[in-house]
């Protein structure tokens, strides 16, 4: 079976994953490459499921596996994750970090994964908080700035602990197009090896 190469982008919200996402396909596909985008599965959670509870994790990482399957299974060369299944471990940790949930209940929630699908490379764009906060247009719900920063502290332990070929990039002080041609230089190396 051929593989398309999987990358998925994870890190700190507002630090542009989205918008490089968005990017990096018109200037891959510019380039011939046939580019599979994968949606953030947060955007389509049904309004019943309570969002940041342990059951909205849930649906999504269901969600993002069930997308990462078909992604194996497409015709393209570079499939780009939104969010994908390292980011859904990250959340995983990150209940168990806050005392949500127990030991237990992480490791059967990690025996949900399938690690083929992992992606081939994580990309982790990291923006402080200050700058997400300006880039929302103020606070919000999860946009403050204590939310931030506990966030980049687990973010940052965690992404210690990814045993995949990774990248992080501090986008704060970074222009957009600036930061696609960094990504797209990463990407392409990976490629060629």
């Amino acid at each position: 079976m051929r593989k398309p190469f999987m990358v998925e982008f994870m890190g700190t919200p507002e630090a542009g994953k989205t918008t490089s996402i968005e990017k990096l396909q018109n200037v891959l596909s510019s380039k011939g490459y046939k580019v599979m985008r994968l949606q953030e599965s947060a955007e389509r959670l049904p309004e019943e499921i309570p969002k940041g509870t342990i059951y909205a994790n849930l649906w999504m990482h269901y969600q993002t596996q069930s997308e990462c399957l078909r992604a194996k299974f497409s015709n393209c060369d570079i499939v780009l994750a939104d969010r994908g299944l390292v980011d859904s471990n990250f959340y995983g940790k990150k209940f168990l970090w806050e005392e949500v949930w127990t030991d237990e209940e992480y490791q059967k929630f990690r025996m949900q994964f399938m690690e083929e699908l992992f992606p081939d490379l994580v990309i982790a764009l990291i923006v402080s908080p200050e700058i997400a906060i300006e880039r929302r247009g103020g606070e919000g719900r999860l946009v403050t700035k204590e939310y931030i920063e506990q966030y980049n502290e687990m973010f940052y332990k965690f992404y210690q602990e990814i045993d995949l070929p990774k990248i992080s990039i501090e986008t704060s002080k970074k222009e957009q197009n600036e930061v696609c041609a960094q990504l797209l230089k990463v990407i392409e190396e990976h490629l060629l090896k």
